[in-house]
């Protein structure tokens, strides 16, 4: 019998070998349940149990929170942390940490390899020469990149690997960000604007915001009204920051000219998505993050965050501190 009890919330993994094997010493791996996302009739007899949480998209409520009893940590496998109850966790003095540097370069590839694939009409050329066409004019006008404005929203260490590599293809970086100024960036290809010049500036505006009250629903009706009618938009943040029925109907009415979708507000989007299935819309299954290296760097570092807590040191890449 280990002396400490690790909970997993859920994970998409074949097993837990890598969590096991790191903490094989030290504490036996539970887990809550194998599925991502899967909620559990009464899962607070085995949170009571927690000596760590490690988290990927379970709902950890101010509900949840309050199952753990003895709790040094809550570990999440990523970034974001808005499907845990942060606030509840703070008052009961436990740290939450994210693993923030484990995807820059797939995310940020991601996103600008979904501007780049719209931005060269490549989708519509692809339905086109399977029809048995063979009609460059389907997908025209097309434009030169470096002729091209990328708008950035959400100017941090992801964001500013997509406006890097935007401005090593030639085209011209603006950004937006609330908690940035124009000194932050004095070094970096981006150019800092507000966010009602970013719409209407960009050819392409591209998201790194995190999830927060403040950005749930940023881009609403009016935000993709101010947009220009040959812009395309890319998400590859979080769903809920995109009002989907207004980029639905933006599309519709011809206000942008595509999007590129790698998150939705419930995933997987239900079958009667008008996104889902969009001749305008390029879509994919919430893969931004994912390459093999990412998976086992976002593993790993976890599992060491979780040991250094376990062992009486100080848990890194505190986001409540």
């Amino acid at each position: 019998m280990s002396e400490y009890t690790v909970v997993v919330t859920d994970h998409d993994f074949a097993d837990l070998s890598i969590e096991r094997e790191g903490l094989a010493d030290l504490a036996d791996v539970v887990e809550l349940t194998g599925d991502v996302g899967e909620t559990v009739d009464d899962p607070h007899e085995t949170l009571a149990e927690a000596d760590a949480v490690i988290n990927l998209r379970y709902d950890l409520d101010a509900d949840a929170v309050a199952a753990l009893e003895d709790c040094r940590v809550i570990s999440r496998y990523g970034i974001g942390v808005d499907n845990i109850a942060v606030d509840a966790a703070s008052e009961r003095g436990i740290p939450v940490t994210n693993v923030p540097d484990y995807c820059l370069e797939e995310v940020s590839v991601h996103a600008l390899t979904m501007w780049l694939a719209l931005a060269r009409g490549l989708p519509t050329y692809d339905d086109s020469v399977a029809a048995g066409e063979w009609d460059r004019g389907v997908a025209t006008p097309i434009h030169r990149l470096s002729t091209r404005t990328v708008g950035v929203v959400g100017y941090g260490a992801i964001g500013r690997a997509v406006g890097e590599r935007a401005a090593a293809l030639g085209a011209d970086v603006i950004a937006s960000d609330p908690f940035l100024s124009a000194e932050d960036v004095a070094d970096d290809p981006a150019t800092l604007v507000e966010f009602e010049d970013l719409l209407e500036q960009a050819d392409f505006v591209t998201v790194h915001s995190p999830l927060t009250p403040e950005t749930r629903e940023l881009f609403d009706a009016e935000a993709f009204a101010r947009m220009r009618e040959d812009a395309y938009f890319v998400n590859v943040a979080r769903g809920p920051i995109v009002d989907t029925d207004a980029l639905a109907d933006a599309l519709d009415a011809g206000e942008i000219a595509g999007a590129g979708l790698d998150v939705f507000p419930d995933e997987p989007p239900a079958a009667d998505d008008p996104l889902r299935d969009h001749p305008k819309v390029l879509t994919t299954p919430h893969v931004a993050w994912y390459s093999e290296e990412a998976n086992e760097q976002r593993r790993n570092t976890v599992v060491d965050i979780v040991r250094t807590a376990l062992e009486g040191g100080e848990p890194y890449n505190v986001v409540n501190e």
